[in-house]
């Protein structure tokens, strides 16, 4: 009888992943190409400014140095609070999950706690921490904590109990179960809840850099909004969501390294054929 050859199909960085992303450029041209035109015709560019215009400020605010200290304290109390609240939510998510009569206990509160509208706790944050960089760090981390914890949470409590029954009898003991089955099984949902976590992490910089900030990128789109200048504030939205491409491409490398021993499916274009 023959054997069986498993081949591999190209990989994400393969032909497939360079016609994908030559799709995303070319619809990005397209939607800025229709804007520009609609500029001066359909669309008074008090309102939405153009990308022209946009681009020229964005030249001109790379010269100042200023932009890179406002990026780079926007960057600090991203990260900071990224981290500190993503290793937090896995840490409760990981424990809890093991400890279910405590987990029932402290389910009320930690609804009730996480139905609290950032927002309104922005301003305490800042009377308790401050109006420097440590209460937009607490904003961002409490903001990243209750979905880091909830999908870790969810995902070692949704590992299929056949798959530990199996590693009984085969002599694994507890320990092993959790570090050979438990976390791998349960890494997909950790690692959505990391990518998913991470633009509410810049959304609580941001919202803690208007309440009260004398620099961050949060302060200088609040300056420019109240300057009615749309050029300047759509600028630093560009450049926003130029950070969290870059952000979530890193993430995606993570999760790619991580999860390597899963199986590729169609969808990924990493099907596999066997002969």
């Amino acid at each position: 009888m023959a054997g069986s050859v498993v081949r591999a199909a190209p990989g994400p960085r393969g032909p497939g992943w360079a016609r994908l992303n030559l799709y995303r450029v070319l619809l990005a041209v397209a939607v800025l190409a229709v804007w520009e035109f609609a500029t001066d015709r359909w669309v008074d560019p008090f309102w939405f400014s153009s990308p022209l215009r946009i681009g020229a400020h964005l030249v001109e605010m790379v010269g100042q140095l200023d932009l890179f200290r406002d990026l780079w304290v926007t960057m600090t109390e991203t990260f900071l609070g990224y981290f500190a609240g993503a290793i937090l939510g896995v840490l409760a998510g990981l424990v809890l999950s093991r400890l279910e009569t405590l987990a029932r206990v402290l389910d009320p509160f930690i609804v009730a706690l996480n139905g609290i509208p950032r927002v309104a706790l922005a301003p305490l944050f800042i009377i308790w921490f401050g109006i420097d960089i440590k209460s937009k760090i607490v904003l961002a981390s409490t903001l990243v904590f209750f979905i880091t914890f909830y999908n870790t949470f969810a995902g070692i409590r949704g590992v299929e109990p056949a798959f530990k029954n199996v590693a009984r009898v085969m002599g694994a003991g507890e320990r092993q179960i959790f570090l050979k089955v438990i976390l791998p099984a349960a890494s997909p949902w950790i690692i959505t809840g990391l990518k998913m976590s991470l633009p509410f992490a810049l959304i609580g910089a941001i919202i803690g850099e208007f309440m009260a900030a004398s620099k961050g990128l949060g302060f200088r789109l609040q300056l420019y909004t109240g300057l009615f200048n749309t050029t300047g504030a759509i600028a630093v939205i560009f450049i926003l969501m130029i950070m969290m491409i870059a952000f979530n491409a890193i993430l995606n490398r993570i999760e790619d390294h991580l999860l390597r021993w899963r199986p590729k499916t169609p969808m990924g274009g990493e099907a596999t054929e066997v002969h």
